[in-house]
């Protein structure tokens, strides 16, 4: 079943990891029936290095996944797992397991972070069924402009110029809404970066 859910190994898939007291997207990578995912310092950071159990929930609601990572949260439905104590989010399917992560710092242009590098080990998975949604280009878009906006608001943090981020994410947001994208969580993306390029 993870290979149904992951079919090419070494590709890189968006989903949903829930730890002890949070959730957030990270990008998985399946290797032979490992899921590997690196996590940045934060709550699910920490919650890895006390406990080490991890639900991975494969969402196909792009708005979902990037309102989540601007901890907009919307109102969300949570049941219990087959094998660990976590709570998973009703109406996706989901992996139980847990996480080995090995503590490493990651550099790039925009510094250095301390993060974990961790492999899981699936022990359940269960499936739902749901009507499959057709592909927009106007979601990858949104999901590319979460991911952009989210480290330029972590270069101005550090006080990085980054104005290649910048024009990213305005093309991004006009790539968005010309291809019909309508979430409000693409506005409040685009004006945060707006404002903290204003106030700096």
């Amino acid at each position: 079943m993870i290979r149904e859910f992951f079919p090419v190994e070494g590709k890189t898939y968006e989903v949903l990891l829930i730890t002890s007291s949070n959730l957030t997207p990270i990008g998985v990578v399946r290797e032979s029936n490992i899921l590997e995912f690196t996590i940045f310092e934060g709550k699910s950071y920490h919650d890895l290095l006390r406990n080490s159990e991890a639900v991975i929930q494969v969402v196909d609601d792009v708005e979902l996944l990037v309102s989540l990572a601007f901890n907009v949260f919307p109102r969300l439905k949570f049941g219990k797992c087959k094998e660990v104590s976590l709570r998973k989010i009703e109406g996706y399917s989901w992996i139980e397991g847990y996480a080995q992560c090995k503590r490493t710092i990651i550099s790039d242009f925009l510094g250095s972070s301390r993060a974990l590098k961790c492999r899981l080990q699936p022990v359940a998975v269960g499936v739902t069924k749901t009507v499959p949604r057709a592909i927009s280009r106007a979601d990858n878009a949104l999901l590319e402009l979460g991911v952009f906006a989210s480290r330029l608001l972590v270069a101005r943090r550090r006080g990085i110029k980054a104005d290649d981020l910048e024009e990213k994410v305005n093309y991004l947001y006009k790539m968005y809404k010309k291809l019909g994208g309508k979430s409000k969580i693409a506005e409040v993306i685009y004006n945060l970066s707006r404002r903290e390029s204003c106030e700096g």
